[in-house]
C-alpha cells in the first residue's frame, strides 16, 4: 500500500473543498504539501488549517498563488516550485469552476471561462510538471465529476468540461504508464463545497432534481476515497454508492434507462415548479 509519509504532494485548487480536505488528510499521513489557488486570502486560511494537521513538525506546508488558466504563469511557478521544493511524487489537479443554468443563459464568455479553468488549466499544470515527474515517476490525480460520464440537464458547460477531463485522463493513463506515472481520475457526485453554493444561484430546478439522483457527499468522505484509491492504484475513483450505481447502470444497461430516469426527474421538477 502506498505510503504518503515524506512524499511531496502538489494540489491545485487547494484552498477549499475537496482539495483542502485532501491536503488535511495527507498532512495527517506525513506528506509535504504545496497548495495552489487564485485566492491569497483563502490560501492563508488553508495553510493554517493544514499545518494544524501535520504528523510531524518537519513537514513542509507551502501555499502559492496561481491562476491555472495562465500557461506562462503556470510554467514559471511550477519551475520554481520544483527547484525549491522538489518534483512532486503526487500531483492532484483540483482547480475548477462550475456553472449550472439553462443553455440559452450561458454566454460564450462563461462557457469559455469554464473550459479554460477546468480543461486547459489541468492540461497546463500537468504539462509544466511533466518533465520533472517523467524522470522518477509518480502519480497524477485528476478531479473530474460523475457529470463527466452522463449528460445532465443544466450542465452543458460544466458537463462538457468534465467529459473532456475523463477523456484526457484515459489518454494520459495510457501514455504515461511507460514513465512510471500512474494516473487516476476522480468522478464524485455533488459534494458539499463552495462550488455548489455558487452554482446554486442559477441552477434550474430540473437540474437540481437530476443531481439528487446521485446524492450529496461531504468533502471529508470524498478525500478519504481519493486517498484510498491512490493507495490501491485505482484508475477510476467514484465516491459514493449512488454515484457508483449510476455509473454502472450507464455502462451496462441500455442508455435509454438512465435517460428515462433523468427525464422523469426533470418532469417532476417542472410540475412542482408550475404548482409554485
Amino acid at each position: 500500500m502506498y505510503d504518503f509519509d515524506n512524499k511531496r504532494v502538489y494540489i491545485t485548487g487547494g484552498s477549499s473543498g475537496i482539495g483542502l480536505e485532501t491536503a488535511r488528510q495527507l498532512a495527517l499521513m506525513g506528506a509535504h504539501l504545496i497548495l495552489f489557488s487564485r485566492d491569497k486570502v483563502k490560501l492563508e486560511y488553508a495553510r493554517k488549517a493544514v499545518v494544524q494537521h501535520r504528523k510531524h513538525d518537519l513537514q513542509k506546508i507551502q501555499c502559492i498563488q496561481l491562476d491555472v488558466r495562465d500557461n506562462a504563469w503556470v510554467e514559471q511557478v511550477m519551475q520554481q516550485a520544483v527547484k525549491n521544493f522538489g518534483a512532486p511524487d503526487v500531483l492532484i489537479t483540483n482547480a475548477g469552476v462550475g456553472c449550472a443554468d439553462y443553455f440559452e443563459n450561458i454566454s460564450f464568455e462563461t462557457f469559455d471561462a469554464i473550459m479554460a479553468t477546468n480543461v486547459y488549466g489541468t492540461r497546463n499544470v500537468i504539462a509544466a510538471l511533466f518533465s520533472s515527474m517523467k524522470q522518477k515517476g509518480g502519480r497524477i490525480v485528476i478531479i473530474a465529476s460523475i457529470a463527466g460520464h452522463m449528460g445532465m440537464f443544466g450542465y452543458t458547460a460544466y458537463g462538457t468540461s468534465k467529459f473532456a477531463l475523463v477523456g484526457f485522463s484515459e489518454c494520459l493513463r495510457s501514455e504515461l504508464k511507460r514513465y512510471g506515472i500512474r494516473v487516476s481520475v476522480v468522478c464524485p457526485p455533488e459534494t458539499d463545497t463552495p462550488l455548489i453554493y455558487e452554482e446554486g444561484k442559477t441552477i434550474p430546478p430540473e437540474a437540481r432534481a437530476v443531481k439528487n439522483l446521485a446524492g450529496l457527499l461531504k468533502p471529508e468522505y470524498v478525500a478519504k476515497r481519493i486517498i484510498r484509491g491512490m493507495q490501491r492504484n485505482t484508475y477510476l475513483i467514484i465516491p459514493g454508492f449512488r454515484a457508483t450505481l449510476l455509473y454502472f447502470l450507464q455502462c451496462y444497461l441500455p442508455g435509454w434507462i438512465i435517460q428515462l430516469s433523468a427525464d422523469l426527474a426533470v418532469k417532476r421538477a417542472e410540475k412542482n415548479s408550475d404548482r409554485e
